[in-house]
């Protein structure tokens, strides 16, 4: 067949359903639901047995009036009133009423023509949103896969739905052609998926149903919709055998795919196919769930909690699902979704209860309307706000109970962790996120692939190891955009989680599709994330060392020592453990070490004791104390406290006044200004100095007398330090770990760009005189600065 003639069918086939929905259309808007129900009486004459809700003849006419005539004729000359018992399409009624004293009267009623506020809504708004809906996926699904069988039945599957949805009111109204529109379509919803669903699984080597079975369903869809066009012809008494046909046989029809889809289910609840059908099933579930409970079944007790028209909106649950599944070629994770819902509507049941019970008693009160909405409003927030708190520790209780994942996505995150603070390289990271990624996730395969951004080139550059497709290198040269670490690109197949990026490069892990066929649920997504994250900064650390790496080397070869920026690298590293290690003794080691104090000391207080006893648990009390100051000595001299806020003098002067407290020697502190503008680095610099020199004077010299001067020349800081002591001889400073804190010096020193000179010999002492250039502005290298890490 050529593609004019296809394109004509196409055309013929769209103005055909525009003629027939504008024709439905103006029927629902021309002509007003009247909602009566007659009956022949006793005495024969037409009385009317039941009105319906929201008709126009609702709170008008009522059960027990006699209809006298429908608009000047006799009743029974109306086709409707003699085949179905009802009346429809009247201009006015004329009914004979019984009074309470028992006489009777009688009144002319016009009606109303026009649709209703009510029937706008569930007639022909509701409906025909549902209708453009399902237009909308038929054509997407024509352009995308209009060569597929399974596409063209499942588009006769969704027109279908929506015409049987939209006529309906049309139906009610007996017009004839709504009618055999709501006949041929409703009984061909079951038909079109049958076949729909035996196209669909040849893709996955499965059958649905035989072929001497579909077409038994095709035949008696067909007697069904010739049944309903022969009810509508004049004179054949066919009523109500045709709708009895239609309903029995919609029912039968569904009887028998949830039972295959069952049957599939168990077939399959073990293989790659378990998800695809117990998402059809929760589909069909969701689309005839609120019917059954909710309309169907309080009907045996002459209940409706809710109307049929309200709940047939949730038919349109199952074409969406099929729509979904045709379109994506993946499958969301069910069993995600299922444990999350029963989960959320166990905690809501009490919370829901306990509102409907105080909204009952607030009804009841007799107070003005408006003070009871306020009162709704107040408890309705106030439960709410109050499920909120205590969501918070059922979450903690109960969902764990509720919500148990299949992987430990917690526990790899704490391991994947550990692992990688032992990454040197990033062939490591990348063994390491494929071991971790393969563990947690049913994945066939993952691929590393790099791409590189130049502005040389119309396209980035992507490589890669050969296990992803081409397609997905191609896809990833035209992603418009720079992706971030931790994004994730959809890929044709699979999906791509960027999990590095270092100027123009990014590194992407592709995964593969999951064996289930089912997209990744929101926790796999959050985790690869996180793992992402990780793995991003481990990334771009290791690209900052070789950067490093490479800049030391040329630095080394072009210089025999090493350069004053490698050495202000690596006190700034020292400092940094230092004031880690200050951190852990205060938090760790001081606190136990202080709640025991307390707790000894709460138990001699509150216990009598012997004289012995409580002597010797004194001196334990005594010591505990010691230990807790020589831990806060400790964690002072690795981080001096508000260093940055004294400046150099006054910290100086605090450093000294404690040495002194431990020490035999006396220090002179002379500094000219009293108040010296240094940066922080520099700050840190000389009282690391100063406290080396005092620890070798106590320790090594034995010195009495130490005169310590500081003083600001122009653009730089003089220091001079003197001390009475033993002295030595300088050339054993040269290679000798003896003196390990005079070449700590030296090197503090020349990390600044700084001078120093020693003047030392035997029994006359020990001298040390050290320019710095003053750069007060300057935080370049401090103990909060991670400078040296910038690219």
């Amino acid at each position: 067949m050529s593609k004019w003639t296809n394109n004509i069918k196409l055309a013929a086939g769209w103005i055909a359903l525009i003629v027939l929905v504008a024709y439905l259309a103006g029927v629902i808007i021309n002509q007003r639901d009247m909602g009566i129900d007659v009956a022949p009486n006793a005495d024969g004459r037409m009385a009317v047995t039941a009105i319906e809700p929201d008709s126009w003849a609702k709170g008008i006419i009522k059960p027990g009036d006699i209809v006298v005539n429908v608009d000047g004729a006799d009743p029974l000359q109306s086709e409707a009133i003699r085949t179905y018992g009802v009346i429809v399409g009247a201009d006015h009624i004329e009914i004979e009423r019984q009074a309470p004293d028992g006489s009777s009267y009688t009144m002319t009623l016009p009606v109303d023509h026009g649709v209703s506020a009510y029937g706008t809504l569930f007639y022909l708004v509701i409906p025909g949103l549902s209708l453009v809906l399902l237009l909308i996926f038929s054509v997407y699904v024509y352009k995308k896969e209009k060569e597929d069988r399974a596409a063209k039945l499942l588009i006769l599957f969704f027109l279908s739905i929506g015409l049987s949805y939209f006529s309906s009111a049309a139906s009610g109204l007996l017009n004839p052609v709504g009618r055999i529109t709501l006949g041929i379509s409703f009984a061909s919803i079951p038909v079109f998926f049958i076949h729909f669903m035996e196209a669909y699984l040849r893709n996955y080597q499965e059958r649905f149903i035989t072929r001497a079975g579909l077409r038994a369903f095709y035949l008696f869809a067909s007697l069904v919709g010739m049944m309903m066009v022969l009810s509508v012809i004049p004179g054949i008494p066919i009523h109500p055998y045709e709708t009895t046909a239609l309903l029995v046989f919609f029912v039968y029809a569904n009887v028998v795919i949830v039972y295959k889809l069952i049957s599939k289910f168990i077939k399959h609840r073990s293989g790659e196919l378990r998800s695809l059908f117990k998402i059809t099933l929760t589909g069909h579930t969701v689309a005839f769930l609120p019917f059954l409970l909710f309309d169907a079944i309080p009907g045996f007790f002459g209940l409706s909690f809710a109307p049929a028209k309200l709940t047939a909106i949730f038919l349109v649950a199952i074409p969406v699902v099929y729509f979904y599944l045709f379109i994506t070629k993946r499958l969301f994770d069910i069993d995600f979704v299922l444990n999350r819902f029963f989960y959320y509507t166990s905690i809501s049941f009490i919370p829901a209860l306990v509102i409907i019970g105080l909204m009952a008693v607030i009804m009841h009160q007799d107070q003005y309307t408006w003070v009871k909405w306020i009162q709704i409003f107040l408890l309705v927030y106030l439960m709410i706000t109050l499920f909120l708190f205590a969501k918070e520790f059922m979450d903690y209780r109960l969902r764990p109970h509720f919500l148990k994942e299949t992987h430990d996505f917690q526990g790899s995150i704490d391991r994947f962790s550990k692992r990688i603070s032992k990454v040197m390289k990033r062939s490591d990271l990348e063994k390491l996120l494929e071991r971790e990624v393969c563990m947690i996730l049913p994945v066939r395969n993952v691929s590393f692939l790099k791409i590189v951004q130049d502005k040389s080139m119309d396209r980035p550059a992507v490589s890669g190891d050969g296990k992803a497709a081409p397609e997905i290198e191609a896809a990833l040269q035209k992603l418009g955009h720079k992706p971030a670490v931790g994004d994730m690109i959809r890929l044709p197949v699979g999906t791509g989680l960027v999990t590095g990026n270092y100027g123009t490069t990014q590194h992407v892990l592709w995964i593969d599709e999951k064996v289930n066929h089912t997209s990744l649920n929101m926790d796999e997504k959050n985790w690869l994330k996180t793992i992402a994250h990780y793995s991003g900064i481990v990334y771009e650390n290791l690209y900052l060392i070789e950067g490093l790496i490479e800049n030391l080397e040329m630095e080394m070869k072009s210089q025999r020592e090493a350069p004053s920026w490698v050495l202000r690298l690596i006190f700034t590293l020292s400092e940094n453990e230092r004031r880690r290690l200050a951190s852990d003794l205060h938090d760790a080691a001081l606190q136990d070490q202080l709640i025991w104090y307390r707790k000894l000391e709460s138990l001699m207080l509150d216990y009598p004791m012997e004289d012995g006893l409580l002597e010797q648990l004194d001196q334990i009390k005594e010591g505990l104390l010691d230990v807790i100051h020589q831990i806060r000595q400790t964690c002072n001299e690795l981080r001096p406290p508000l260093l940055k806020e004294m400046g150099i003098v006054e910290a100086l002067e605090q450093l000294i006044q404690q040495e002194q407290i431990r020490s035999n020697y006396a220090v002179t502190l002379r500094a000219e200004p009293t108040v010296i503008e240094l940066n922080d680095v520099q700050i840190l610099a000389v009282y690391r100095i100063v406290q080396e020199l005092l620890r070798n004077a106590d320790k090594h010299a034995g010195a009495s007398q130490i005169l310590i001067e500081l003083e600001q020349r122009d653009s730089e800081l003089y220091f001079y330090y003197k001390d009475d002591g033993r002295g030595l001889q300088l050339t054993e400073l040269t290679d000798s770990f003896k003196h390990m804190g005079i070449s700590g010096i030296k090197e503090r020193v020349r990390s600044l760009d700084g001078d120093i000179v020693f003047h030392s010999e035997p029994g006359k002492g020990f001298e040390v005189q050290l320019t710095l250039p003053m750069n007060p502005h300057s935080e370049e290298g401090g103990e909060n600065d991670d400078s040296y890490f910038a690219s």
